[in-house]
């Protein structure tokens, strides 16, 4: 496969400023005082969204002299063309809340050029492009949802801006962590804010409802307290699932549940919810809730009456786990918390 990575200011939708996400975040001294080009790189125009990135870190007075250039040669080795169809551009950013250079998104069938492009869309602010896509060829993981890390040093990513697939003569590079990205990539099922940019709070909107169930009941909720619960019941869902022999992996960095596990010789998925009260409800997204009714294959754990102490370093314990399978979602009360009204 035709591959790049390259790295851009941390942003929510990249589709210009807007309140809430102004500026890229991050991804050099340009992006700090200026508006950086990438902030456009999921704006579609007439079918067709435009990436930027930029290729080499480099003073603005050489950068003018000798502007930035992809070297397509270390996309496919021996090419010596300007421009290369069908390459899957992957952008990575560093999260500025939870550290981690992370995938924020890729295009795929993407068309990359050796030189940047210049553009007369002024909703881009006619700010020069590398890479060009069909729009529906656009993914953009919302910022709840990018967990996939992209490790640093040698071997890793690095610290430049533009990471290749191939090594300076042409050789694939022997890294584990460039076959598991396009390993995510190519398995990915959750929101698309490319897609649908409402999407970008559905994970967050599922959180906050199970924050306010855990308020109601009397319980303390906050981000650092929901992640650890989160993980404790993961954890102890893993365990629960070995316990039981039944092999299982891990799904919930880009699937709508959270393991695929073989239960008498059929794939069954398995959501794991954890909570402090009696789990009597759930918070389900709708992307989760949409699997859930086209697949009967489905079974549910639930972690529930877990105790918490601190809230900066949380500390989970106790709890009792409930095992359901099957689990069918019709068979309870399924009640909306918010509507999305789409005008005619």
């Amino acid at each position: 496969m035709q591959v790049l990575f390259a790295r851009v200011g941390w942003m929510r939708w990249y589709r210009g400023p807007q309140a809430g996400d102004e500026k890229p975040i991050g991804g050099g001294k340009y992006n700090r005082e200026s508006l950086g080009h990438e902030a456009f790189n999921f704006l579609p125009l007439n079918g067709t969204v435009l990436g930027y990135f930029q290729p080499q870190l480099q003073p603005e007075e050489r950068q003018q002299a000798n502007p930035s250039t992809i070297a397509l040669e270390r996309i496919k080795a021996g090419f010596t063309g300007d421009s290369m169809p069908n390459v899957l551009t992957v952008f990575f950013a560093t999260d500025p809340e939870r550290g981690g250079q992370r995938i924020v998104g890729w295009f795929r069938s993407a068309k990359v050029y050796r030189d940047a492009q210049d553009s007369p869309l002024r909703e881009r602010n006619r700010f020069s492009y590398f890479i060009e896509a069909a729009a529906n060829n656009a993914v953009l993981v919302p910022e709840d949802r990018r967990d996939f890390i992209l490790p640093r040093g040698k071997g890793g990513a690095g610290t430049s801006n533009v990471c290749y697939a191939l090594e300076q003569d042409g050789k694939p590079k022997s890294s584990e962590w460039i076959a598991d990205a396009l390993d995510y990539i190519d398995n990915y099922a959750l929101e698309n804010v490319a897609e649908d940019p409402a999407s970008e709070t559905d994970a967050a909107i599922a959180d906050e409802i199970a924050a306010t169930l855990e308020n109601a009941g009397g319980f303390q909720s906050n981000p650092r307290i929901r992640k650890a619960i989160e993980q404790y019941a993961m954890d102890w869902a893993e365990k629960h699932l070995t316990k039981l022999k039944y092999p299982y992996r891990d799904t919930h960095k880009n699937k709508p549940y959270d393991f695929v596990c073989t239960i008498d010789g059929a794939d069954v998925f398995v959501e794991v919810k954890g909570m402090q009260d009696d789990g009597k409800a759930i918070s389900l997204t709708p992307r989760e809730v949409e699997h859930a009714k086209k697949n009967r294959n489905f079974a549910l754990i639930i972690v529930h009456s877990v105790k918490v102490e601190g809230k900066r370093k949380p500390k989970v314990s106790g709890g009792k786990l409930v095992f359901i399978h099957p689990w069918d979602i019709s068979e309870g009360t399924l009640k909306p918390r918010g509507f999305v009204l789409t005008l005619p």
